[in-house]
């Protein structure tokens, strides 16, 4: 069988996709499994349930990863939220309770939002100070050579690179599907 086109087109979105999209794609794919694994637990159909908190904590996990907590307060404070919502699905998971999804789905949501209004509002005002601070750096993303700028906080692959010299193991995250 072929390679489903829409799987295909998908992929080349992601790896293609600047730093600040990616993020905001991260955010879009929790909320999305959120939503399916709320569904599932009010079904009673705790295999799925379990599936997609799972594809919500990996997301989670990999926001986590990708901060760069030397970046200073802002970062620590997202490390720390993000930790909790990760917290929160393990509990949620383990005693198959849609309550907490409800907290981490809220917090999803503002931060995408809160990210959106700043990487939009960057692209509006065209090259400014401020939009240096927020758009993807040339050579520290997926994006097409030249992006200018940077988040804050986020460095790629650095925290990922730290872990594995700890021995801890990380898998990337299939947002997709």
């Amino acid at each position: 069988m072929g390679t489903n086109p829409y799987a295909k087109y998908r992929e080349t979105q992601i790896e293609t996709a600047d730093q600040g999209k990616l993020l905001l794609m991260l955010y879009d794919g929790a909320l999305r499994f959120l939503g399916h694994a709320r569904q599932a637990l009010l079904e009673k159909d705790l295999e799925t349930a379990n599936n997609k908190l799972v594809r919500v904590q990996d997301i989670v996990a990999e926001l986590m990863a990708s901060l760069d907590l030397e970046a200073g307060e802002v970062a620590v404070s997202l490390f720390r939220l993000y930790e909790y919502m990760h917290y929160l699905l393990v509990q949620a998971n383990v005693k198959k309770d849609a309550g907490p999804l409800d907290q981490v789905e809220s917090m999803l949501a503002e931060l995408r939002d809160t990210w959106k209004e700043v990487l939009g509002a960057g692209q509006i005002t065209g090259t400014s100070a401020k939009e240096e601070k927020v758009a993807p750096a040339a050579g520290t993303d997926r994006s097409p050579k030249g992006s200018p700028g940077n988040l804050p906080g986020y460095s790629q692959g650095k925290r990922e690179e730290e872990a594995l010299q700890k021995g801890y193991k990380y898998k990337r995250v299939n947002i997709s599907g």
